[in-house]
């Protein structure tokens, strides 16, 4: 029974340490396009948990849609949580 409570607890205290983060990344994030926070491209390789080269792969394969702001690539904080959001729904789908 603890173990099943500590358990709980850490994965509580994982959840508001990610939340955490993204505020503190809000917070100091200048890039905003009419409300919608602007990542770059080694951020959403870091949010996603994936290489470079995989997040290029999405990119160049339409999964993950982005734009160039002169050399600068950079991807909407939306659609990247809808990529993820989707990500998720197949892997159910798949299951």
């Amino acid at each position: 029974m603890n173990d099943c409570l500590n358990e709980q607890i850490t994965r509580i205290l994982n959840i508001a340490t990610d939340i955490l983060k993204d505020v503190q990344t809000l917070r100091n994030r200048q890039n905003v396009l009419m409300g919608d926070p602007m990542l770059e491209f080694p951020e959403v390789s870091e949010k996603l948990r994936q290489s470079k080269r995989q997040v290029r792969w999405f990119r160049e394969t339409g999964e993950l849609v982005g734009f160039t702001i002169g050399r600068r690539r950079m991807y909407l904080q939306s659609e990247v949580d809808d990529f993820i959001q989707r990500s998720r729904e197949q892997s159910k789908h798949n299951k």
